[in-house]
């Protein structure tokens, strides 16, 4: 009864700190935005008409040009105004910079300069003061290919247009084969980008509620509070109801954040929207998201007690924290290897060392469905490493926590846990 008493107690003053509601609100912002900022931009990009001055020494090519630039704006009007200008021989370089300072004045929008030699060599110029508009750079790089090209096929007698159906490249479509041996097709992009949004969140929680349950340590400690706890419970009990309750929070937190995402999920799903059905995720992910954070936090949260039970200030414990926070980092390091090739031996290992489980294993499951054998005996050895970590925490807490005003080293961290037996 008593250790209820201590879960309740940490939970609720855990759950209602400011810190907990803005971090829980925040993160589902953070999701939404995943959804709606890619759609706001679809469709508030810039509608208007480019004023465009085509410089051709070749002569024809630029009527061709603006002849093959027939993008319309939503009310129907051309998208691009194209002035083409004749300039055989020395007036090419005059006009080239004619409207290259028509571009610097804002009289025109885009120059683009055909020199004779684009024939032979390949090259003209596009000049620009919106030097970020790739999409527009890359529409004019693909009309000026073609105009060339089929001038180069008329040359040597073959038809441009039949030519380039001939060579049109097969375009191929990725799809994964599951477990069960369905074929579904995949945005690997969006599944990348869902892996690194879950190992960040798997990452956050379990160090900042580590920490949480550090510095709750050190804080009772420095009031004395530990010591009136302890005259009523004992130092386990104390342990296991701080782990509970911490956790507890830890769990609401992302309980609700995954409520989030399988609404924005399941509205991903049934979206007409091309670019947001890429971002369906499976139920059974956000449930290992739950599941590895429990066995990660059990994991992690007795180690960062047990720097709180062995510090007494914030200052000294940062030293520990840091120790404890780097088999953190290398699942973050590791990650594009891993993705690259979520099924290699080297990938199945990692997901198998108890400090580097909750984030490798959780980063396959979504890239690649693995046997439910490796995922269990991942579990397994989670399990037993915790129940070492939290053994190794219950004595060294037994000892620490009532000890004040030294910063132990590894040999008195042993000591006390042989004393404590």
């Amino acid at each position: 009864m008593k250790v209820q008493h201590i879960i309740r107690r940490e939970y609720l003053e855990n759950v209602r700190r400011k810190s907990f509601m803005v971090s829980t609100l925040l993160v589902p912002v953070i999701m939404a935005a995943f959804f709606v900022l890619p759609v706001v931009f679809a469709l508030f990009v810039p509608d208007r008409q480019y004023r465009v001055a085509v410089v051709d020494q070749v002569g024809g090519v630029g009527s061709e040009i603006a002849a093959a630039l027939v993008d319309t704006l939503k009310s129907g009007e051309r998208k691009y105004a194209v002035e083409s200008i004749d300039a055989p021989g020395e007036r090419f370089d005059a006009e080239r910079e004619a409207r290259i300072a028509a571009v610097q004045r804002g009289d025109v929008d885009i120059a683009v300069a055909i020199p004779a030699t684009v024939l032979s060599d390949g090259k003209a110029e596009y000049v620009t003061r919106e030097t970020r508009n790739f999409n527009i750079f890359e529409r004019f790089t693909y009309v000026v290919s073609d105009v060339v090209v089929a001038r180069r096929l008329a040359a040597e007698g073959f038809d441009f247009t039949r030519v380039k159906a001939l060579t049109e490249p097969v375009k191929m479509e990725m799809s994964r084969v599951s477990a069960t041996g369905e074929v579904e097709e995949k945005n690997f992009l969006a599944e990348y980008g869902l892996v690194f949004v879950f190992v960040m969140i798997l990452y956050m929680a379990t160090l900042s509620w580590g920490i949480t349950i550090s510095r709750s340590v050190i804080e009772e400690k420095s009031s004395r509070v530990i010591e009136v706890l302890l005259s009523s419970l004992t130092p386990r009990d104390l342990m296991l109801g701080k782990l509970v309750g911490v956790g507890l929070a830890g769990m609401t937190q992302l309980s609700i954040w995954a409520v989030v995402g399988l609404a924005m999920s399941g509205y991903a799903a049934t979206s007409s929207i091309a670019m947001l059905t890429s971002f369906e995720i499976p139920p059974a992910v956000f449930a290992y998201l739950m599941a590895y954070f429990l066995l990660g936090f059990a994991l992690y949260s007795a180690l960062f007690m047990t720097v709180g039970a062995a510090c007494s200030t914030e200052q000294d414990a940062q030293q520990f924290q840091g120790l404890i926070t780097l088999p953190m980092i290398v699942p973050l390091m590791t990650l594009m290897l891993l993705i690259q090739n979520p099924g290699s031996g080297l990938a199945v290992v990692l997901s198998m060392i108890p400090l580097f489980a909750p984030m490798m294993m959780l980063a396959r499951i979504i890239l690649l469905e693995p046997p439910l054998w490796q995922i269990a005996l991942s579990m397994a050895l989670l399990l037993v490493a915790i129940y070492f970590s939290i053994t190794f925490a219950a004595r060294i807490f037994r000892v620490g926590i009532l000890i004040y005003g030294k910063r132990p080293n590894l040999r008195e961290l042993i000591h006390w846990y042989k004393l404590a037996k």
